[in-house]
């Protein structure tokens, strides 16, 4: 048995590990995991120091862990650290603050992607884990109906909960994975590196977190949604291939319509209007049906999508009108009056079940007014996330390397709202890979020149990066670095 599996066990035994009041072993035991998963050699040991406090009495807090070494030796201390706390039948493993505040680690608990992580962790955990929403609020406890699903720790709670801010119940041996997790983080947080097995797993689960923050959804998902929920909207950054996946959707159908709105897009392009022809004595009016009529007529005989491209780009209010009521899925028999009625239909217009609407979104678009409320809840909204599958696959290293780069740098540094803007796969792509693998390199780094760069160097100029700004403007610093390099 490894120490970390004995770490468990003690862990799962909870105050019976407490009861023996053996402090000394449980820093053996501390020293050998360390050693196991670390550094056999201690390697960068000196940063940190195990506190060990198992009390006999439930009534006093129990506890054991690692904190930064910079510490006093006992008492209040500063900075982050992972502990666990003994209780019956079971223990509690976190990462908290010391009750003296961040102190140096304040870089770790201010950066968005030690959050962004752990949310991810709490994820792929399926909410086994819990994380803090806001991990510098030193005011909020743990909420209740997280801390009723957990071992009894009601003295340990007292003292700390306030400064918890990551948790996870550990019983046996199933939860050693998320207790792995917490403890990995902590130490790659500190830049103490992993070895053996331990190094292997922790790039594993870093991955599967990179795929938790940015989820990858299959064509055939998409398609059941759509089938499902009839009014889907494609979500995502530019780059992100959104257009070409919804494209594909119709094509799968088998029968669409594909339209693109913009700003002069009007009520009676979409649904229907007044327009006027040369007659005998001077003009006539027609009504003419728009893009939605037309999509639903040919509905009628099978099943049929209508692609909006760019669907934000227009006032939807507008150009929707008293359509919109008919955007709720499971009301085949809700009907709106049109205003004026085409040849051939009846002046109350239904939406055939065999309709679809497949919209896009470009969530980097800041000059375009949010969708209200009541447009938004009669879609449902899929995320579409940079895929590094297609920039692998094409294998051109430079490519993969400064993907990579991008990927990091979002996640790490930027808030929810900037994290829209990163740049998806295409740009990273060969724009012409029937042209034959020989000139593939140079052709991508073109593409990353022409547009990944100024679009990286927009971003800073416009200013859309908040805090992050400077760091993005590193960011592509390094591109044109990279770039400088093979040129």
């Amino acid at each position: 048995m490894g120490a970390f599996d004995e770490l468990i066990n003690g862990m799962a035994a909870g105050r019976e590990w407490a009861l023996m009041g053996n402090g000394d072993g449980v820093r053996d035991l501390l020293g050998k995991v360390y050693g196991e998963r670390y550094h056999a050699a201690n390697h960068h040991r000196e940063r940190y120091q195990a506190r060990v406090n198992l009390q006999k009495s439930k009534d006093n807090a129990s506890f054991a862990g690692w904190i930064t070494a910079e510490n006093p030796t006992s008492g209040p201390y500063e900075g982050t650290s992972f502990v666990w706390f003994p209780g019956e039948r079971g223990s509690v493993a976190i990462l908290g603050i010391g009750t003296n505040g961040f102190g140096s680690d304040t870089h770790i608990l201010g950066r968005p992607g030690h959050a962004r992580r752990l949310r991810a962790l709490a994820r792929l955990h399926r909410g086994t884990l819990w994380v803090k929403p806001d991990l510098l609020d030193l005011g909020a406890p743990v909420p209740s109906a997280v801390t009723e699903r957990w071992p009894e720790i009601e003295s340990a709670l007292k003292s700390y909960e306030r400064v918890i801010y990551a948790a996870t119940a550990v019983r046996g041996a199933g939860d050693a994975t998320a207790v792995a997790d917490l403890l990995d983080l902590f130490f790659s947080e500190h830049q103490t590196p992993l070895t053996g097995e331990a190094k292997k797993r922790w790039e594993h689960r870093q991955a599967d977190t990179r795929t938790a923050i940015f989820p990858r959804r299959t064509e055939d998902e998409v398609l059941e949604l759509l089938r499902e929920r009839r009014f889907v909207v494609l979500e995502g950054p530019p780059g992100t291939g959104k257009t070409r996946l919804a494209l594909r959707l119709a094509e799968r159908v088998g029968s669409h319509t594909s339209i693109q709105f913009h700003p002069a897009r009007t009520y009676e392009d979409f649904v229907v209007g007044l327009f006027p022809e040369p007659a005998a004595d001077g003009l006539a009016f027609h009504v003419r049906p728009g893009d939605l009529i037309r999509a639903n007529d040919a509905a009628r005989e099978r099943e049929h999508v209508l692609v909006i491209d760019e669907l934000n780009r227009a006032d939807l209010s507008r150009v929707l009108g008293e359509a919109i009521a008919l955007f709720e899925v499971g009301e085949a028999d809700r009907s709106v009056c049109l205003p004026h009625v085409p040849a051939g239909h009846l002046a109350e217009l239904r939406l055939n079940p065999q309709l679809y609407v497949l919209g896009t979104r470009n969530t980097a678009d800041r000059t375009i007014a949010r969708m209200d409320l009541a447009i938004r809840r009669r879609f449902a909204f899929v995320p579409v996330w940079p895929d590094p599958e297609p920039v692998r696959a094409q294998e051109v290293e430079l490519a993969e390397a400064l993907f990579a780069d991008v990927l990091d740098v979002f996640t790490e540094y930027t808030d929810e709202e900037t994290l829209r803007l990163v740049p998806g796969h295409a740009y990273f792509l060969d724009p012409r890979p029937d042209l034959g693998k020989d000139g593939r390199p140079q052709r991508v780094a073109r593409r990353l020149r022409l547009e990944l760069l100024p679009l990286l160097r927009e971003y800073v100029d416009e200013r859309l990066c908040g805090a992050a700004s400077e760091t993005i403007a590193g960011l592509a610093d390094r591109v044109e670095g990279r770039l400088l390099e093979i040129e």
